[in-house]
């Protein structure tokens, strides 16, 4: 008997036809595609898994990229440093030639500084490499040019740094100085031409401003020009620059140190003479040999009390040599600052008169740091104010002393200039640059004064007692900053004093002459500018004479990027510094070497043929910025250590960091794809037998429903 095919199975069959359809294009995807599904809820159970490796796939990624970015930018600095690397060898190599040479002929002094020019310009342009726009050698400024000389060729390099009125600086700190000191910072400029200083109201204003330095002088009256910074001079809280003198303690000077402070008694040094060193600090000598011996390098103490107060004021020890203290202005009397006292005497102690200490109540004590832009009776100086918690100081009067001590700051002893019950104002002195060529002395006999008067000529020269070519000695002499052409060398044996024995100028205007003496003060190669006799005077750039509010001063900088410290993550868990700088101490010496050869016309003042002592110092730097430290003494102080190969080890052990790092990160994404690959990939074979069964369901499925479907009422009747 026939059945008759039900809508009921009808339904059944097309909805199971419809399931293994389904099911059919699923392993065609499987089998196509390779994956068990194109969505996470096809793998619901391991769908937390997957995720967790993909993401950790993309960061992955993500660090190799980096990695690899990182890696091409350190072989662009490599291969810098290798170029500089040979530059420098090479410059050393002709360097060495020349000096073991005539140093002093034309030819051989021109291809040289010719050479070294090249040599700044060929580092100039491998500290200027670029990756990706940004500048390899600039710390964080990524968007400048490091390095710019501001000349193209020798010659604008030797207009700008002739050697004598300007020279390029000798030291790292003058190097790389870069700084706007403005008015607001000075409060006023006081530009002194006797003394050849410029002096600030604000007492440390001037002291971020390192010697041997250049700086532009804007917005004055008369002196908007550039000047070298020959040296910081000492002043006193008179606003003076102080001066030599043998008879400092013809007054009652007391020297006062440490934080409670211990004092120095006129007794115990005898006079104090005072003295200029070479690099124009003054030194003190005491009467009695090693009293001052407490005083060690780097500490800080007052003089207070001497003649006229001419030497007095707060300072700091750069050197103690057998009993003898170089000395600079201590600048940190300026800075305010609160003490808390907690009794009477502690933490801060004061006393009037050398007497015994004052009782204070407890509470804050404050000393205010104001600088005076026009002070009574004073140039340039700064005026601190001690203020107690209570009515404590009455007894303090204008003219007494007031030592201080357990203090941050302000330990030692001063003049009162006022005074109320509850404030002491005294005033502390202010920094100043010397920025004249001559420190000025007077006296002087143990200078020698050498100069060729025509070619092949030597051995001119002029001493106190008599000279060549008939002259008769100059007697003493007293050098000013101040001139009418240039700074002056005025003579005490009078209008014959700089004259030959037939009358003439002796040395002759635009002669270079050398000055060497016992102190090495004011030794130095010069031009002569004029000659009347009496006096001669030498190139300069002169200073006015002027107060001013307005006035600011710039320190420019050839190296234009900063010292951010550029970090460079290779992992999760590990960064590296990459930040190498054009400032680096070994490009730092190379540009300061290169630059003392350079600087200056052949036959001038400023010339390498008559500044022979550049050639030691240059070959120093250049051994030292390739083989750091260099054998021998230093010529501008100590240096800080540091090479072309120490540079190429550091560059060289960020790029092995980065490569073992990358080698494990391509090691761990390995594992991950194979995890993926377990999770969300099928076996092929898997997948093709299950397809092939699907198709072979859906083919049945399809005979069963056409069999079905041929099913009627008719047939089942017939």
């Amino acid at each position: 008997m026939t059945r008759i095919g039900t809508l009921g199975a009808n339904t059944a069959y097309v909805n199971r036809i419809l399931d293994i359809q389904v099911q059919m294009q699923k392993d065609q995807y499987q089998f196509t595609e390779k994956i068990k599904s194109q969505y996470y809820s096809g793998i619901a159970t391991e769908t937390n898994s997957l995720l967790n490796f993909e993401n950790e796939k993309a960061t992955v990624d993500q660090f190799l990229t980096s990695n690899t970015s990182a890696k091409t930018k350190l072989d662009t600095i490599d291969i810098s440093l290798t170029g500089i690397e040979k530059s420098l060898k090479n410059f050393r190599d002709q360097f060495s030639n020349f000096y073991s040479g005539n140093t002093t002929d034309q030819k051989r002094v021109e291809q040289i500084q010719e050479f070294a020019f090249q040599t700044m310009q060929a580092i100039q342009t491998y500290l200027g490499e670029s990756n990706n726009g940004e500048y390899l050698f600039a710390g964080g400024r990524v968007t400048t040019d490091p390095v710019q000389l501001g000349a193209t060729t020798l010659t604008q390099f030797q207009t700008t740094y002739d050697g004598s009125t300007r020279t390029w600086p000798t030291t790292r700190a003058a190097q790389l100085l870069d700084s706007f000191v403005g008015r607001a910072d000075t409060t006023k400029l006081y530009f002194n031409a006797t003394s050849g200083t410029i002096q600030a109201a604000d007492a440390d204003s001037l002291a971020p401003l390192a010697s041997t330095a250049s700086i532009s002088i804007t917005n004055s009256v008369s002196n908007n020009q550039t000047f070298q910074i020959r040296s910081h001079a000492a002043m006193n809280v008179g606003g003076s620059a102080m001066a030599e003198t043998n008879g400092a303690g013809s007054g009652s000077p007391t020297i006062s140190y440490g934080a409670t402070p211990t004092q120095i008694l006129p007794a115990a040094t005898g006079d104090l003479n005072f003295a200029f060193a070479a690099n124009g600090n003054l030194k003190i000598t005491p009467t009695t040999a090693n009293s001052l011996s407490a005083l060690s390098a780097g500490s800080t103490f007052t003089i207070n009390g001497s003649t006229g107060n001419a030497w007095d004021g707060a300072f700091k020890v750069v050197s103690n040599t057998n009993g003898v203290v170089e000395i600079a202005t201590d600048t940190t009397k300026a800075k305010s600052e609160s003490i808390l006292q907690t009794g009477a005497t502690a933490p801060l102690s004061l006393s009037r008169n050398y007497g015994a200490a004052t009782s204070l109540t407890t509470g804050t004590v404050t000393f205010t740091a104001t600088p005076q832009a026009t002070p009574p009776a004073l140039t340039g100086s700064t005026l601190v104010t001690v203020t107690s918690a209570g009515n404590d100081l009455g007894a303090y009067s204008a003219g007494d002393t007031i030592s201080i001590g357990g203090s941050s700051y302000h330990n030692g002893t001063f003049t009162v200039a006022s005074a109320s019950a509850t404030t002491v104002s005294f005033y502390v002195n202010t920094d100043a640059l010397r920025v004249s060529q001559f420190i000025p002395q007077s006296g002087r006999n143990d200078v020698t004064i050498d100069f060729d008067v025509g070619p092949g000529e030597t051995n001119d020269q002029l001493i106190a007692g008599g000279g060549t070519s008939g002259n008769t000695g100059y007697g003493t002499l007293t050098f000013s900053p101040t001139g009418t052409t240039g700074e002056r060398i005025t003579a005490s044996g009078g209008a014959t004093s700089f004259l030959d024995g037939s009358g003439n100028p002796y040395p002759a205007v635009g002669q270079v002459i050398h000055l060497s003496s016992s102190t090495g003060v004011n030794d130095g190669t010069y031009k002569i500018t004029a000659n009347n006799g009496n006096y001669i005077e030498v190139e300069s750039t002169l200073l006015t004479t002027e107060s001013v509010s307005t006035a600011d001063i710039e320190a420019s900088s050839w190296y234009k990027g900063d010292t951010m410290q550029i970090q460079h993550r290779v992992d999760n868990d590990r960064q590296v510094d990459m930040g190498v700088y054009a400032s680096d101490p070994a490009f730092e010496k190379a540009f300061r070497a290169l630059g003392l050869i350079a600087q200056g016309k052949f036959g001038t003042a400023g010339g390498l043929d008559q500044n022979q002592g550049r050639i030691s110092q240059a070959r120093y730097l250049i051994t030292d910025s390739l083989e750091s430290p260099a054998a021998g003494t230093p010529p501008f102080g100590a240096e800080l250590r540091g090479d072309i190969s120490m540079v190429q080890q550091r560059v060289g052990f960020v790029a092995y960091e980065i490569n073992t790092k990358t080698q494990s990160l391509k090691s761990f994404k390995g594992f991950l794809d194979t995890r993926i690959a377990q999770i969300e990939v099928v076996d092929d074979a898997s997948a093709a037998a299950a397809l092939l069964a699907d198709t072979n369901a859906l083919q049945a499925s399809y005979q069963s429903l056409a069999k079905i479907q041929s099913l009627s009422l008719l047939n089942y009747l017939s």
